[in-house]
Formats: C-alpha cells, structure tokens, sequence
C-alpha cells in the first residue's frame, strides 16, 4: 500500500511541477511581449555574434517561452517541453552567469517585461540567476517522476488517474 500512496504523491508533485514552471514561462512571456525587442539590453553574446541574432532572440523568446509555458500547463509532452526548456533554462543560466562574472550582479534583468514595472519591482542578474536554478529543479522533477513516456502527448487532465487504486476498487 506504501507503495501506490508514493506513486500518487509523485504523479501529482511532477504535475505540480510542470504547472509551475509553465506558469513562470506564461509570466515571463506575457510580460516580454508588450516590448520585444526592447528587454535584451544586457545580452552579452550580441556583441560578437551575428548582429541579426539578438533581435530574432528578441522577437521569438517571448512566443517560445508562452508556447512552452502553455504546453507545460496542459501536460502536452510535458517530459519534451521540458528538456526543451531545460536547454532555455541553461542559456539563461549561462548568459546570468557571465554578467555576474563582469560585475553586473545587481543590474535588472527585465526577466518579467512589464510586469517588474507594474509590481514596482525588478529582479537583479543574481535573482534571476537563482529563479533560474529552481526552474532547472522542476525540470528535473517533471523528467525524473512525470507520467507517461517522454513523446506522451495526451494532456493530463484528460487522462484517468488509475494510481493507487486497486483492481477491486470502483
């Protein structure tokens, strides 16, 4: 019996998990969107790579990260999205990493777009550095207890929740 009640909290803590950075990346998004192309002032690959790159990055990361964060909510290949959004998670984590290495720890990151301006707040490179860390930690969940196998795309609220039930249950 101890085993089925440990599937159950898994099953539903790997949903949690989903839910939550799905929500994140929907807020992230969101609050990018109103000024695409405006928030990646502090990207520091701009500068030696093809000057086009930051303002596609620009454009498409706010619609990749409400695409991502949609799919994670609705369980859609939930183990897919998020090894996809793990690979986001580690260029954010990378580009946070090396502004902290040049100093600039304490600067804005406009991670949220509008929505640091409507809460009267911002997040500094280190904060965001940090919600970045757990972001990966919920990728993890999801990878390690989700159900289904990992090209699994039937969302899971559609599904029916036969864990912890016995065959004699009805």
């Amino acid at each position: 019996m101890e085993i089925k009640r440990d599937t159950h909290y898994r099953y539903w803590i790997s949903i949690e998990a989903s839910i939550i950075l799905g929500l994140v990346f929907v807020a992230a998004g969101v609050g990018k969107l109103p000024y695409q192309g405006k928030f990646l002032t502090l990207i520091p690959l701009g500068s030696f790579l093809i000057p086009l790159l930051p303002r596609l990055v620009a454009q498409w990361l706010p619609i990749i990260e409400v695409a991502l964060g949609l799919l994670l909510i609705a369980g859609f290949a939930s183990k897919l999205m998020a090894s996809l959004s793990a690979v986001l998670i580690m260029v954010f984590i990378t580009n946070n990493g090396w502004l902290l290495s040049h100093g600039l720890g304490y600067e804005p990151c406009c991670c949220f777009g509008i929505w640091e301006k409507l809460l009267q707040g911002s997040l500094s490179t280190t904060d965001a550095l940090y919600i970045d860390i757990g972001m990966l930690a919920l990728v993890s969940i999801i990878l390690c207890f989700y159900p289904g196998s990992f090209f699994t795309i039937r969302p899971w609220f559609f599904k029916k929740n036969k864990i912890g039930r016995d065959k004699g249950d009805t």
